[in-house]
């Protein structure tokens, strides 16, 4: 088993669309890197766009909001009601960001195997043309044994770029250094009393500082970019934080990719019956 897999688990076979899309290359650690490397292994088709899609707009619209769109849907004026409670951003840099994000939420969950808790925080953001500040990911995983609670901390910064460069590399890397603690554990706990005051509670009563010192605060850093990213990561990769594991995913025109999945989430919600 593989350092990163010890951290975030095993890269998904291709009865996933992850393992179907990319294939993964954990190179050897060093003191100073735990790099894993994803490169595409098939061509973008429909079902991919369509599959990203449907996950673009689950982070962005509560189930409230999808169930009303399908209620207007038949009723006059619908693309303007569509439009006042719209969600996707329009600006091309919040885009790039959000689905950055998404990717990185989703990839950790699939290669952990398991569905964990957190908070879907672009769904709340008041202005969708801006970025949310605070951490880009941020989940947990509750695991109870032999009736005492333990938590695990997953936190991560994920980053677009048409270019990948030294600059970025060093940028998520200062972000997830070894001293960096969640900024969000707080907001995510006080989202999910809203529904699971039980959980929430549970939650709270956790010190992020002991769980990191327990070893139990795990970091992920993400960079989306074109096909030299590997090769950038490795040459300039250099980081003191022993639980972070660096993904490089390079695919090939990484701005078109998202240009087209935003392109097909807009039309889904234009179309609402079908999701």
């Amino acid at each position: 088993m593989t350092k990163q897999e010890k951290l975030i688990g095993k890269h998904p076979d291709n009865s996933n669309p992850f393992g179907r899309w990319l294939a993964v290359n954990d190179i050897p650690v060093t003191a100073t890197k735990c790099h894993r490397e994803l490169t595409e292994i098939t061509s973008r088709n429909d079902e991919l766009i369509e599959w990203m899609a449907k996950k673009i707009i689950k982070h962005h619209y509560t189930q409230f909001r999808i169930d009303r769109l399908k209620e207007k849907y038949k009723e006059l004026g619908f693309t303007k009601y569509a439009e006042q409670h719209r969600k996707l951003p329009t600006a091309d840099k919040v885009k790039k960001g959000n689905a950055t994000e998404i990717i990185l939420t989703d990839y950790v969950q699939t290669t952990l195997g398991k569905e964990l808790i957190k908070v879907f925080k672009l769904k709340y953001n008041p202005n969708v043309d801006q970025a949310i500040k605070g951490d880009d990911t941020l989940m947990i995983d509750l695991v109870e044994t032999n009736g005492v609670d333990n938590v695990r901390i997953y936190l991560g910064e994920a980053k677009f770029r048409q270019t990948p460069t030294n600059q970025v590399i060093n940028d998520i890397v200062t972000s997830l250094n070894k001293d960096t603690l969640p900024l969000s554990y707080t907001f995510l706990v006080e989202e999910i009393a809203k529904d699971n005051l039980e959980l929430a509670t549970k939650l709270d009563d956790f010190i992020v500082k002991d769980i990191k010192d327990k070893g139990d605060l795990i970091y992920t850093g993400l960079l989306l970019s074109n096909s030299e990213t590997s090769s950038k990561v490795e040459n300039y990769l250099n980081s003191d934080n022993p639980d972070l594991v660096f993904i490089s995913m390079g695919i090939d025109n990484p701005q078109e990719f998202v240009q087209k999945v935003f392109e097909r989430a807009e039309e889904l919600i234009l179309k609402p019956e079908e999701l």
